[in-house]
Order: C-alpha cells, then sequence, then structure tokens
C-alpha cells in the first residue's frame, strides 16, 4: 500500500471511530434531531456518511453488501434532506456503516494499484483526479459531515464525537 493510500486508510479509522463516538447513545426521539429547517437531521447525516463508504467501496470492486434501503435518494450527494420523509432507523444505518467499513478496511490493500490510477469516478477539486484521489477527497468529505453530526449531538445535551 502507497503512503498515500496508508494515509487515507487512517483517516478512514479515525472517521469509523468519530462516527460510532456519534451515534453512540443517540435516543430514538433525537434521531431525526436538527437544529432548524435550513440543517440536515441527524439520521441524515448518519445515512450519507453510510452511503459515500458504501459508495466508495462499491468504485472501488471492492464486495461490500448491498444497502438494505437501496439507494434511498435523500442520502446522496448534494441533497438537503426533508425530515417528513421516512428514513431507516439509526441503528440500521449505524449497522451498515459498520458492516460497510469491515469489508472495506480488510480489502482496501489489496485493490490493485492499476484501479487507483484510473480516472475519478466523478468529478472532484484537482487536475485529472484518479480514484486515489477519490478516496482521499471522500475520506475528507466523510470527516466534515461527521464533525456535523459531532455539533448536532452536542446540540442535543450530548458528549462531543472526540469524547467517545
Amino acid at each position: 500500500m502507497s503512503g498515500s493510500l496508508d494515509t487515507a486508510k487512517k483517516i478512514l479509522g479515525y472517521n469509523t471511530w468519530l462516527f460510532q463516538n456519534a451515534v453512540k447513545d443517540v435516543s430514538e426521539d433525537r434521531f431525526a434531531y436538527r437544529v432548524n429547517d435550513r440543517t440536515n437531521a441527524f439520521d441524515r447525516l448518519a445515512g450519507h456518511v453510510t452511503v459515500c463508504r458504501h459508495g466508495i467501496a462499491a468504485m472501488l470492486h471492492v464486495g461490500v453488501p448491498e444497502l438494505p434501503w437501496g439507494t434511498f435518494a435523500e442520502f446522496g450527494f448534494g441533497t438537503q434532506f426533508e425530515t417528513e420523509r421516512a428514513c431507516p432507523p439509526l441503528p440500521e444505518i449505524a449497522g451498515m456503516f459498520d458492516e460497510v467499513t469491515s469489508v472495506l478496511m480488510a480489502e482496501l490493500a489489496s485493490v490493485p494499484d492499476d484501479v487507483f490510477a484510473e480516472p475519478s469516478a466523478f468529478e472532484i477539486p484537482g487536475e485529472n483526479p484518479t480514484m486515489r484521489d477519490l478516496l482521499g477527497f471522500m475520506a475528507m468529505h466523510e470527516t466534515y459531515h461527521i464533525g456535523q453530526m459531532g455539533i448536532l449531538k452536542r446540540s442535543m445535551g450530548g458528549p462531543g464525537v472526540m469524547e467517545g
């Protein structure tokens, strides 16, 4: 594994720990919590992070399990989530995150170099980005949203994501 891939794997590992801290001990009545109607709800952010992690694994041809709720459009990229629509329960989302993560982390080192050298599956900043660049970008993207989850959890009265 190259240095950049090793770094990405470490960041994914840190994000896993932060995500698990964020979803820990959130009561059912707080799953859809959001600060106001202009912000995304906690459970939607958790779902988005899970779908993003699943997506990068699939783009790298890692054999992750199918998500039980399908693509659930509200977890997609650039979506302003609506809390009126039914959402998978947070424990189900967190369970899928853990399942996808387990497979991705176990198989990431065996992804062939030529897959990482392919052009990025979608547009990200930079000149001629590759799948290696996309992995780094998506690790950063997860961190951004997990940070949002941490702020929401603190505003619900819970501990921050760094407090475990």
